[in-house]
C-alpha cells in the first residue's frame, strides 16, 4: 500500500526557466545561441550551487565572471524566474492526493530558487516532506536524498511512489523498492498512478 508520493520539481511541478529564461536573454542582446547558457550551467559553480555550497549571489557572480562580456546580473535572474511557470493543473490535482497520502518534494535545485517556488506557488501548503541537494549537499540520482524523504515520511520503500520527467533520475529510488512513474503529462499521470494507488 502507497504511503507516501515524492515529486520531482523541474519540468513536472514547475516548467523549467532555466534554459528559457537564458535564451531569451541571449536573443535579446544578440549573444550567439548557447554561449550564455555554457558558462551559466557548463561549470563547477553550477553543481556548488545546487549542492548549497555557494550561494545564489556568489553563483551568478561566477557566471559574470566566466563570460566573455559584460552581464546585467540583475536581468538574467529576473527572466530566469519570469519563465518558471508552475504546474496549475497538477498541483491541483495534488490537493486531491494530499488528504490520503504524505505528499514531498525530492529536488535538485538551488536553495534560492526551491525557496521561491515554495512561498510563492504554494508548496508550504501542499507538500509535508522535502528533500533538497541544497539542504543535504547531495544530488539526484545519489540514493541518499531517497532515504532522506522516506524517513521523513516514515515510510518503507515499497510504500513510496516517486514521479520524475526524467528516468535516470529514478533509477536509486528503485534500488530501495521505491515505486518509480515517469510524468509526461497529468492525463498519463492520472491514468497510471491509479496501478499504484
Amino acid at each position: 500500500m502507497i504511503k507516501a508520493i515524492f515529486f520531482d520539481s523541474g519540468n513536472v511541478l514547475v516548467k523549467e526557466g532555466f534554459a528559457t529564461g537564458i535564451a531569451a536573454y541571449e536573443k535579446k542582446h544578440k549573444i550567439i545561441k548557447g554561449q550564455l547558457y555554457t558558462a551559466c550551467h557548463d561549470h563547477d559553480y553550477w553543481k556548488e550551487f545546487t549542492l548549497g555550497n555557494i550561494s545564489e549571489k556568489r553563483y551568478f557572480q561566477n557566471v559574470a565572471d566566466n563570460f566573455a562580456q559584460p552581464l546585467n546580473i540583475k536581468e538574467v535572474k529576473k527572466l530566469m524566474y519570469q519563465y518558471f511557470i508552475p504546474n496549475h493543473a497538477l498541483l491541483k490535482f495534488t490537493q486531491t492526493l494530499k488528504k490520503h497520502y504524505i505528499l514531498g518534494i525530492i529536488s535538485n535545485n538551488p536553495k534560492e530558487v526551491f525557496d521561491y517556488f515554495w512561498k510563492h506557488y504554494g508548496w508550504n501548503k501542499i507538500f509535508k516532506v522535502k528533500s533538497l541537494s541544497s539542504e543535504l549537499h547531495i544530488r539526484k540520482p545519489d540514493v541518499r536524498i531517497f532515504i532522506d524523504a522516506l524517513s521523513k515520511a516514515k515510510a518503507k520503500g515499497e510504500e513510496a511512489l516517486y514521479i520524475d520527467d526524467r528516468p535516470e533520475r529514478g533509477l536509486s529510488a528503485q534500488e530501495l523498492g521505491i515505486n518509480v512513474m515517469i510524468y509526461k503529462n497529468l492525463t498519463q499521470l492520472k491514468k497510471d498512478i491509479k496501478k499504484y494507488l
